[in-house]
């Protein structure tokens, strides 16, 4: 009998452990004091529907989400907070995903996350340079620096997969060309 109380506590909290894997929680801060008691929001991207949105209140700079369906997704402010911080891309991956937001918001904690933060970063110099290249009229130097920025945007995501949410997203955007399409499948 006490074999069978044992077996019995171990399943239950092995099927609770089971269950709680793929929970995503994201752990949020704010940068702004302004921001105390706003509302702030985790919208998924493509199913920006009232039912598939999320939402709470900041409190003490702070904020949390949890769940389990995965998608792609943006934290963002309620529409008049919203020059007060950044709109932040997420994957919500099982796992802690961590993420600020601010002026330059920031995200991450698992490996697409992370992978995104990369790639936000990335981006953001490659606008800058991009920028400066093409109004000094080094146009063909704008270009090769595109090509290669979309490149690297394509090894970011082959490099998550292909299936993976962030992979995903970032191959719809920068679509890889038919011949590499064909080697990677």
């Amino acid at each position: 009998m006490k074999i069978l109380s044992i077996l019995t506590a171990a399943l239950a909290a092995l099927i609770l452990c089971s269950c709680s894997n793929d929970e995503y929680r994201i752990h949020g801060r704010v940068s702004s004091n302004e921001l105390e008691g706003a509302r702030i929001f985790l919208v998924p991207v493509g199913h920006e529907e009232k039912e598939n949105v999320d939402s709470v209140l900041i409190h003490n700079h702070e904020f949390e989400f949890k769940g389990r369906k995965h998608w792609m997704c943006t934290v963002r402010l309620i529409a008049h907070e919203r020059h007060k911080g950044q709109d932040l891309l997420v994957a919500t991956e099982p796992g802690d995903i961590y993420v600020t937001i601010g002026p330059n918001s920031t995200g991450g904690g698992t490996p697409q996350n992370d992978s995104l933060q990369v790639w936000k970063d990335m981006t953001i110099y490659f606008n800058e340079h991009f920028g400066q290249l093409y109004n000094a009229g080094m146009i063909d130097e704008a270009k090769a620096e595109r090509a290669a920025y979309v490149k690297r945007t394509q090894e970011i995501a082959l490099g998550l997969g292909k299936d993976s949410m962030a992979g995903e997203f970032l191959l719809n955007m920068y679509p890889l060309p038919a011949d590499e399409k064909k080697e990677t499948e």
